[in-house]
This record gives structure tokens, sequence and C-alpha cells, in this order.
């Protein structure tokens, strides 16, 4: 080949790329309450199917006038950086990647007071850092069968914490309540024993107020697939012990 030709054969390479290449997606914005009533979401779709999440994700706490989560999905499927916050505060809650819908690489999570809460690496599963070990704090584990109260290495919890979780069933109760035109006391103390392997195998909740649907979304919420439960330490093995979200108590009032 002559290279006389070569700037017309690379014109022509360069056309068929640009011609062949991927037009972007055309997307609208859509805008919703959230099921807390005090929450707006903000979000794009595929304007060729309304259903399927394409481009940024933003929630806002509409009472604080506030950012609490931003995101971006790609054709329904979380992707790309995601941060949440923690309600009346700028202080981040957790950081991390999504790619196609699932957690990868190094994510961090933090407390009220900005402090590593826990620090997880989903590529490996493997815990790097979490605050509660070397505190001996005293929980409830099962040893040989027996509910036995000791002072562990490192306590069991949620992934990030149970605040939210917390919340959430809250708003849940509320929700499955709504019918009641009674102020209803939210009072309730669950149990949640998690084994050696991060799984849930029990849960108890014990309070006022509590019907078969919130039972049942109870349930679901804490088997939640994409949760990570982490299992408590003692003497430096993982054991079976119980994680207690106590007490959450408020009220409701259905209005005229």
């Amino acid at each position: 080949m002559k290279l006389k030709h070569l700037p017309i054969l690379l014109c022509l390479t360069l056309c068929i790329s640009l011609a062949t290449a991927q037009k972007p997606e055309k997307v609208r914005i859509k805008t919703e309450k959230g099921r807390d009533g005090i929450s707006k979401i903000k979000y794009q779709v595929l304007r060729s199917d309304k259903k399927i999440k394409h481009g940024f994700y933003k929630q806002f706490n509409t009472y604080y006038n506030q950012l609490v989560v931003s995101g971006t999905y790609k054709y329904g499927k979380k992707d790309g950086l995601w941060e949440e916050w923690i309600t009346n505060s700028d202080n981040l809650k957790s950081k991390g990647y999504y790619k196609n819908g699932i957690k990868v690489g190094v994510w961090e999570y933090m407390d009220f007071l900005k402090r590593p809460l826990h620090t997880y690496n989903h590529d490996t599963n493997t815990l790097i850092f979490d605050s509660s070990c070397g505190k001996n704090y005293p929980r409830n584990i099962l040893l040989n069968g027996k509910k036995v109260y000791k002072e562990l290495d490192c306590v069991p919890s949620l992934l990030g914490g149970t605040y939210s979780l917390s919340n959430d069933l809250y708003f849940s109760y509320l929700l499955t309540n709504s019918n009641d035109e009674n102020t209803s006391a939210f009072n309730v103390d669950i149990s949640i024993l998690i084994n050696k392997d991060g799984d849930v195998v029990e849960i108890e909740a014990n309070g006022t107020n509590l019907s078969k649907e919130f039972y049942a979304i109870l349930e679901k919420k804490i088997n939640n697939p994409e949760f990570v439960w982490l299992p408590g330490k003692l003497n430096g093995k993982k054991v079976d012990a119980y994680v207690v979200l106590k007490s959450v108590v408020s009220s409701y009032q259905t209005s005229d």
C-alpha cells in the first residue's frame, strides 16, 4: 500500500467508527415522593422504557432540604459511585462503587461523628476494619446451645450499622398501621441471631401494636440479600451472637 493512500484509509476508518459507534441513550427525568413521605427522589429513565432507570439518581430529605443519596444507574442496575449521607448532617454514611448492580471494591462506612465504622472489601468479602473490635462490649451469644452473656472481641452487626434498618422498620410500621385512627406507639425489641457464617438464623420481636403485616415486613427486610451481617468474635473466633434493635419508640396519628 502506498503511503499517499494512508490518510484516505485512516479517514475512512474514522468515519466507519463514528457511524457505528453507539449513540447515547435518550433519557428523561422523573420525580416522585419517597415512601416515608418526607423525601423526594429524582432520577433518569430511558425514554424507550420509562420503567428502566438509566442515569443519575438522587434522593432528598425535604424536611431538611438535604441530599441524602446520590448515585447512577445503567440500564436498571446501580453502576458507578454511590454515596449516602446521615440525615440532618453533612457527614457521609457510606461511599463506594457498584458494577452491574453489585457492590465492588473497598467501601467505607461511617458513624454519626464522621468516625470510621466499617471498611469492607466487597470483591473478597473481607472485613478490613471494625470499630467495635478490641472494646470488649458485652453481648448475648449462643454457646453449646445456651444463651450466655460475654464480653466480645468484636460485636455482631449489620455492615454500615443498623440505624437505617431501624428507621426503615419504623416507617414500615406506620404504613401497616395507617388505617388506625388512634395514635399508635411503636415500641419493639428486635433480637436477631447471626451465626458464625454471617447468616440470619433467628428473628424475635416483642412489642406493642405489632401486626402480622409488620412481622412479614420485618423478616423480609432483615433478610435483604444486599445486607452483609457481621458475626461476633470471642477469643479470636467467630461465634453465634445476637444483634438487638432496642426499643424504637415513637408515635403516629393519621390526619383527618
